[in-house]
């Protein structure tokens, strides 16, 4: 089983430790409760950034792949994806290259916590190799 995590998992992990900490040190001084409010707006996403960047990325391996994203976390067995493929999330300043799974039941699942950015008409070359490894691990188990 292969792993593959995105490198910015780091500094999720970072900035969610220093939210729990403002969160912390803010709660230690709180004498109301309308005080209370800076205290949930910085200490959910802090323990949710914490605790769930360690497993951001996905995982595959002859059975299939396993994606972990902020919320939630899917699994595919490779017998239900038809195709692995770069898809292209356009804006007006840059576009966004997503690997994105093709579904034998015609739906499409896209691995946003792996997309990279990048400018013009250039493709994100770390979303590019991931997507040939995929693909690779999906022919090779089929």
């Amino acid at each position: 089983m292969r792993k593959r995590r995105p490198l910015w998992a780091i500094g999720y992990f970072l900035m969610g430790g220093a939210c729990l900490l403002l969160a912390v040190v803010m709660a230690a001084g709180v004498s109301r409760v309308v005080h209370l409010i800076p205290v949930v707006i910085l200490g959910v996403p802090g323990v949710v950034l914490t605790f769930r960047s360690p497993v951001f990325g996905v995982r595959y391996g002859p059975d299939g792949l396993r994606y972990s994203g902020l919320l939630n976390a899917r699994s595919h067995a490779w017998a239900g994806i038809r195709e692995v493929r770069v898809a292209v999330l356009s804006s007006t300043v840059y576009s966004s290259d997503v690997p994105e799974l093709v579904l034998v039941s015609g739906g499409t699942d896209q691995l946003y916590m792996l997309s990279g950015h990048s400018f013009g008409r250039a493709r994100n070359k770390r979303v590019v190799r991931l997507v040939a490894e995929l693909e690779a691990a999906r022919a090779a188990a089929s």
